[in-house]
């Protein structure tokens, strides 16, 4: 039960209080996208304060990735694009983050939920895992995926080699472009860095949040400038081509003008997993 966030700017989000039990200082954020269902939430907070929060364990699947200013977990102090992955149920430690920072925050399959001083659960895997995307080469996306696309240039941040999840940089070169009939088995959810590209949503800069859900339809895009994102899926992404593509979808206008008054294509509604699968070929 996570909507589609189709090309939305931080700019455009209010400020709530930020959700960091446990921890001392005020901090905001923004919600950018959030699973009512199992909590899974995306967040941009920004540190009105110097804050800290002593060691424990997150309910959640947990990330941070370091926009501006400077975190310190543990005794590492993490700077711009420093990113920090701790799985559910996994001991972190002390983190302080110095006031005016901006962090994106992601919960996974989790609430805020956070046991202070709390040991590792039973149902926990993996470790805490701190990267310097400094310190990693740029790889070509052919490397990983065929298809007919032109590269794309990666970082790996996070990768789960049983679910297939991952979190990693992207890199575009200017010009890059993506077809109009382009869609993928699971959920991509990305964040620009820097950067600009033209779709059929509108020109994207920096700032700009997107969740889209699996197999829903995306493209046309072209970068306008070389753009970097931070983007997540939820399993491994392949590209699932269409050709030769056609919509075939309108009527003739009884009482209304077509032209200030037409019907607009329903988007995928907001479901919960009780309620059960909507069929569009009833709208």
């Amino acid at each position: 039960m996570r909507p589609h966030v189709e090309m939305i700017h931080e700019q455009d989000y209010v400020w709530h209080p930020a959700e960091l039990p446990g921890g001392v200082g005020e901090a905001v954020e923004k919600r950018l996208s959030v699973d009512e269902e199992d909590g899974s939430s995306s967040l941009l907070l920004e540190f009105v304060t110097d804050f800290s929060r002593p060691a424990g364990v997150p309910e959640a699947d947990t990330e941070f990735f370091v926009l501006s200013g400077s975190m310190t977990y543990g005794d590492r102090v993490m700077g711009e694009w420093e990113y920090l992955h701790v799985p559910a149920g996994v001991p972190m430690a002390e983190m302080r983050v110095a006031a005016g920072t901006r962090l994106l925050h992601w919960r996974e399959y989790g609430t805020s939920r956070f046991t202070v001083g709390g040991a590792r659960t039973p149902q926990a895997r993996g470790e805490v895992t701190l990267t310097d995307p400094r310190e990693v080469e740029w790889r070509s996306t052919l490397e990983f995926v065929a298809g007919p696309l032109s590269p794309l240039y990666i970082k790996m941040l996070h990768h789960d080699p049983e679910t297939g999840f991952y979190t990693r940089l992207i890199k575009a070169p200017v010009g890059w472009s993506e077809p109009r009939m382009l869609h993928h088995p699971v959920y991509e959810e990305f964040y620009t860095l820097a950067g600009r590209t033209a779709s059929l949503h509108g020109d994207a800069g920096v700032g700009t949040y997107t969740f889209r859900p699996s197999h829903i339809k995306h493209g046309h895009f072209e970068t306008l400038e070389e753009t970097i994102w931070i983007i997540r899926c939820d399993g491994a992404l392949e590209n699932l081509h269409t050709v030769d593509s056609w919509i075939d979808w309108g009527g003739t206008a009884v009482n209304y003008d077509p032209a200030t008054q037409g019907p607009r294509p329903s988007t995928l509604p907001l479901r919960s997993r009780s309620a059960g699968a909507w069929d569009a070929r009833l709208a």
